[in-house]
């Protein structure tokens, strides 16, 4: 712990001679969230998801509908050993053509988050660097990671929250 202490002063020193750097901290989920284009975003990938998702419960349910009578007629004698061996064959086919439509899925999922989330990450990383160009900052950090989990664990009072005037430039055009 010392050694890694120390380490940073060492690190840091070099900076404290050439003055003080002006950090600020910004919120980027609640600049996010003061967009009114981010929830039309947000409902145009649920309505995307719940279309995936009745597609692939549909093909689901006929797999399950099939392998229902499949069992029924194993079960009652009706089936030869040939017929047998080839309905299961069918039905395991489908099930990994299930597997790879839900994978397939997902990543139409992910492809569709990405591209309507990314211009409005571009505007608010535009947004960012404008607000921190005309505050004369350094660097600004993230005050929040999305999971909720600080990436910077103190930051005093003094340090130049960012947020409201980056939500401000977004908003005022």
């Amino acid at each position: 712990m010392k050694q890694t202490i120390l380490t940073a002063l060492f690190i840091l020193m070099p900076l404290t001679v050439f003055g003080q750097l002006k950090v600020g901290i910004m919120n980027p989920d609640d600049v996010l969230d003061a967009l009114p284009e981010t929830e039309q975003v947000q409902n145009e990938i649920q309505q995307f998801i719940e279309q995936r998702q009745a597609d692939f419960q549909n093909r689901y349910q006929s797999w399950i509908e099939d392998l229902t009578e499949f069992s029924e007629l194993v079960e009652a004698g009706e089936l030869s050993e040939a017929e047998q061996a080839r309905r299961e064959e069918q039905l395991q086919e489908r099930q990994e053509e299930l597997a790879n439509l839900e994978n397939r899925i997902q990543r139409q999922i992910q492809q569709r988050q990405n591209e309507l989330f990314n211009p409005l990450l571009n505007r608010v990383d535009q947004a960012m660097s404008d607000v921190a160009e005309e505050l004369g900052l350094e660097f600004v950090i993230n005050k929040t990671a999305s999971t909720g989990d600080p990436i910077v664990y103190y930051a005093s009072d003094r340090g130049v929250d960012i947020t409201e005037r980056v939500i401000q430039k977004l908003t005022q055009n």
